[in-house]
């Protein structure tokens, strides 16, 4: 396992340039592969070497191949230096390092932990973020066998900020389900009716907790269904198509936060009556923290009581609105505060 001391990143001066390079390099893809899944799916190598680490080395270095090198000390002292296309100069490691950084944080996927769960929107507010009055420009045209240490650090720090990962999906709902029941004395007469409970999953939507029931105008309750929430879970699998944005690695630790109101019901004719029943949801503002693999779970079995009013038909439980989670990777990546 990498940290921060194997490329001399605790204290990069006097410190060779290139592993000072490459260890930023590492844990800026270490970051990305958390929230790109086109490319964490091209991380696997056939050999220990990640293929991301050596071709994003091969580019920001400005080295078209890295072979192997025959000593240690030759990978060591090498030296960092511009890239030469054509015979003209282009981007240097620090310059080029900045843009895929840049590009990494306005993703809107990376949160600030300390002022509400905002994106980070630039290197500027990243900086900002990790205690910086301002942010150490890269050189452009002085850099050759050296590297900024100020830089070097600052970058550093930056990176140690990208551990809150914003998504809207990867949950996954289980639901116990049961219906179709009658019985001319309550609705708690028509719920203890019910048998045959089946388990059902869904992802990605919800989470909701609701119960159907109709009146009837001679004096007996109809029990349409009762679709109960019992855990709510992250979903960590490639969901594919426009859901790939959301695709984040697998975390142990996270938060996720939504609104909860009345089911709305469709069609006409509803009465829509706000209950928690089996779970511990309140009425508004709800937060759930990932814990043993779950945000949260619950029991199933909690009927409602409702008015006797003729040929009404009530809907009853809760819905989730905003559904926000905020994962946390500082005990995933390597490269930790």
């Amino acid at each position: 396992m990498s940290d921060w001391a194997t490329y001399n990143l605790v204290d990069p001066h006097l410190a060779p340039p290139l592993p000072v390079m490459r260890g930023l390099v590492s844990a800026l893809c270490e970051r990305r592969e958390a929230i790109d899944s086109q490319f964490h799916s091209s991380c696997i190598a056939s050999s220990a070497e990640k293929v991301y680490e050596k071709a994003w080395a091969d580019v920001i270095l400005g080295y078209t191949s890295l072979s192997p090198e025959s000593t240690a000390n030759d990978v060591m002292l090498r030296p960092v230096k511009q890239n030469y296309v054509g015979g003209e100069s282009q981007w240097n490691p620090m310059e080029f390092f900045d843009v895929e950084l840049e590009t990494l944080v306005e993703s809107g996927r990376f949160v600030d932990a300390s002022s509400g769960g905002e994106p980070y929107s630039s290197l500027e507010q990243l900086a900002s973020s990790a205690g910086y009055s301002a942010l150490i420009q890269p050189e452009t045209d002085k850099m050759r066998n050296a590297l900024n240490a100020r830089w070097a650090i600052q970058r550093r720090d930056m990176l140690k900020k990208l551990r809150y990962v914003y998504t809207e999906g990867n949950f996954a709902v289980e639901y116990r389900i049961a219906g179709n029941t009658t019985s001319p004395d309550s609705p708690q007469a028509a719920y203890n009716a019910l048998s045959g409970w089946t388990t059902s999953s869904s992802f990605g939507y919800g989470p909701d907790c609701s119960e159907d029931y109709y009146y009837h105008q001679d004096g007996y309750w109809h029990f349409y269904q009762a679709a109960e929430l019992v855990k709510i879970k992250p979903n960590f699998d490639v969901i594919g198509g426009s859901n790939y944005r959301d695709y984040v690695l697998p975390a142990t630790e996270g938060i996720m936060t939504f609104e909860a109101g009345p089911i709305e019901a469709y069609g006409g004719g509803y009465e829509n009556v706000f209950s928690p029943l089996c779970t511990t949801v309140s009425s508004g503002a709800n937060t759930f923290v990932l814990s043993n693999g779950v945000f949260a779970s619950w029991g199933y079995g909690s009927a409602s009581a409702l008015p006797a009013t003729s040929q009404t038909q009530y809907m009853v439980g809760w819905e989730a609105d905003n559904v926000q989670i905020i994962y946390d990777y500082n005990s995933v990546f390597n490269f930790k505060e």
